[in-house]
């Protein structure tokens, strides 16, 4: 025969519901005076509909929901692990020792005082990933306000935000931007961009080891604007294989070698500020045919 039991079900705070005194087939029956937590759904969301993370609101889990009516994310991945197409991720101020790939059309939007950053002695791993498996022609992937730190020791694709080749022609059509973000890498380049419609706005790349930002490939396009690419220890901004950006209004200063570095490229410069780069403002030309 069964015995008295109490059974509570966690769900999202704006969801609470409380099982009480319930006889139940089919269910795990705890005695009475302690209670069995089940999560029935893992997304949380603001008032507004968006999803927070937020390592301070995180640790305060589910325990008061009438003081804390809203829940958070401890990761910026486990946020983005379950946004839908479209979501809004809203990142608040902490550090964030992670690993971060974007794989749908989002909008992810920090706070100032957020840091992404991934140290690592293992090659090939980078920050931040934007490889979108599934896309439209009006899809977007917003990334704003972020500031990303990256290490690890590879020797060819070394960066601390990569976009590759998109995996699908649908893909292929989406508009990636990063805005006022800022980046470096003590072990390679700041962005590496192999192929897609990938744009920088009102950036700072700084003090990378290698390269500021990389285009790379004939599918590589987009526009850098109104950013700065500056104490890179190669080149402020390298063009090669049949890239095609458009690069405008940028400062690129005190780069080791040259501001910007061009090769067997389709790109295209306007009203670039280049200045005390270690061998001139500009090596190369563009292909405009």
């Amino acid at each position: 025969m069964l015995s008295s039991f109490l059974l509570c079900i966690v769900v999202p705070r704006r969801q609470l519901l409380h099982v009480v005194g319930a006889s139940c087939t089919g269910l795990l029956v705890v005695p009475h005076r302690k209670c069995l937590a089940l999560t029935v759904d893992p997304s949380l969301t603001d008032e507004d509909g968006l999803f927070v993370v937020d390592p301070r609101k995180a640790l305060a889990g589910l325990t008061d929901p009438d003081s804390e009516p809203v829940g958070a994310y401890s990761t910026i991945s486990a946020a983005l692990s379950v946004a839908p197409r479209d979501a809004t991720v809203i990142v608040r101020p902490g550090m964030y020792t992670e690993q971060v790939t974007i794989t749908r059309p989002v909008k992810l939007l920090a706070d100032a005082g957020a840091v992404l950053t991934w140290k690592t002695d293992r090659p090939y791993e980078h920050a931040l990933t934007v490889s979108l498996v599934e896309g439209g022609e009006h899809d977007h992937v917003l990334i704003s306000g972020l500031s990303i730190n990256h290490h690890s020791r590879s020797v060819a694709q070394n960066y601390a935000v990569f976009v590759p080749v998109p995996s699908s022609a649908e893909a292929d059509r989406v508009r990636i931007l990063l805005k006022q973000c800022d980046i470096t890498s003590s072990s390679g380049s700041g962005v590496g961009v192999e192929g897609g419609d990938v744009s920088l706005e009102q950036c700072r790349v700084t003090a990378c080891q290698n390269h500021g930002i990389i285009y790379v490939g004939s599918s590589a396009r987009g526009v850098v604007e109104k950013s700065s690419v500056e104490k890179c220890k190669l080149n402020g901004i390298l063009l090669r294989d049949g890239a095609s950006p458009l690069l405008r209004s940028n400062r690129l200063a005190g780069n080791a070698q040259y501001g910007i570095a061009l090769f067997d490229c389709r790109g295209v410069l306007e009203g670039n500020d280049l200045s005390g780069n270690g061998k001139g403002g500009v090596s190369g030309e563009c292909d405009l045919d």
